[in-house]
């Protein structure tokens, strides 16, 4: 079991000789990265509360309640997922064309199913798309993340902490495994959402033992675990899927900005981009980061058309918010 909130598996498809593995939710199914329903359900009310008030919010959380019964209603769960590692952010290395282009094969493996594929910022041309959210990118690291102020001084701020950083992958202990996850868990699922991917020790091993993921943790000198995040990157960009760190720890300790900052240090070693994902945008924009909007591609057309109406549907009205989620999103950055 790789989630507590969701049941999922993955299967790998043989498409001109290149295999692409496929994430295939089931039921139950309660994740924002594997159920579209949780997406503009509940997790968009969770988001509406967070940034509105009065009629706008009760207006929103209405839309929100009669798109998410249409959705349920009309089946829009019932879909697979190239390339998708369970992270809030899906990397293709250089292969999101050839996945694309895939998609017509993986349609006749899984007849029965839409074929979505993630994490696009770059508006699909053609096709079912739908706005998800808006992401943070810093793309040029030394040019851009070094020059900000608030940059240098999460530096200074990483050295007075002298906590040790240490990097880890199939290798990890289960002490040092389990803390991550309490931190991690502390942070995603009991302070912002229970529909964040609630990961279990057994999926996330998998993930560092096939050299998806990597950890990196700040540790004190008695070897506990300050802070850490999950790092992935395609050899282009870098991302951070999990973070934790100890919230019992006084606010002025800095540890977020502590571990932002190492992956930062590490990223540049690496020449790598930034794709700081969505949240925080002032944190990101006083270091660099831009906003990118984020797109889901659903192709649909081998689908029956009641089907294929109710993901066109729901992407029309979301392109309809898509100037006001992107202003929301941004909002004190």
């Amino acid at each position: 079991m790789y989630l507590k909130n969701a049941s999922v598996r993955f299967d790998v498809v043989a498409v001109n000789g290149e295999a692409i593995d496929v994430l295939i939710p089931g039921t139950p199914n309660a994740c924002w990265l594997t159920s579209l329903c949780a997406l503009i359900g509940p997790v968009a009310r969770e988001e509406a509360r967070r940034a509105m008030k009065g009629p706008e919010l009760w207006g929103v959380l209405v839309l929100s309640h009669v798109t998410e019964v249409f959705a349920r209603l009309f089946q829009i769960d019932k879909a697979v997922y190239p390339g998708h590692q369970l992270l809030s952010t899906s990397l293709y290395g250089g292969r999101v064309d050839k996945v694309i282009a895939a998609a017509p094969a993986l349609a006749q493996a899984y007849p029965d199913h839409a074929i979505i594929i993630r994490s696009l910022t770059k508006r699909p041309e053609s096709g079912t798309y739908w706005p998800l959210r808006v992401v943070w990118i810093i793309d040029d690291q030394p040019e851009v993340w070094t020059r900000h102020r608030d940059s240098r001084r999460d530096l200074k701020k990483l050295a007075e902490l002298n906590l040790t950083p240490r990097r880890f992958g199939g290798e990890i202990d289960e002490a040092r495994l389990a803390r991550c996850l309490d931190l991690y868990s502390g942070l995603y699922i009991e302070t912002y959402s229970a529909f964040n991917p609630d990961y279990t020790p057994t999926g996330l091993r998998d993930l560092l033992a096939r050299g998806v993921v990597e950890f990196w943790t700040l540790e004190a000198r008695d070897g506990t675990i300050a802070a850490f995040c999950a790092a992935q990157d395609d050899g282009e960009t870098q991302i951070l899927p999990l973070v934790g760190y100890d919230r019992t720890r006084p606010q002025e300790d800095g540890l977020y900005r502590a571990i932002m900052a190492h992956m930062a240090q590490q990223a540049m070693q690496r020449h790598l981009k930034r794709n700081l994902s969505a949240g925080a945008p002032h944190f990101k924009r006083h270091r660099g980061a831009t906003p990118w909007m984020e797109y889901l591609l659903i192709v649909d057309s081998h689908l029956p058309i009641w089907r294929r109406m109710a993901y066109r549907l729901i992407g029309a009205l979301l392109r309809q918010f898509e100037a006001k989620l992107a202003a929301v999103a941004t909002a004190g950055a």
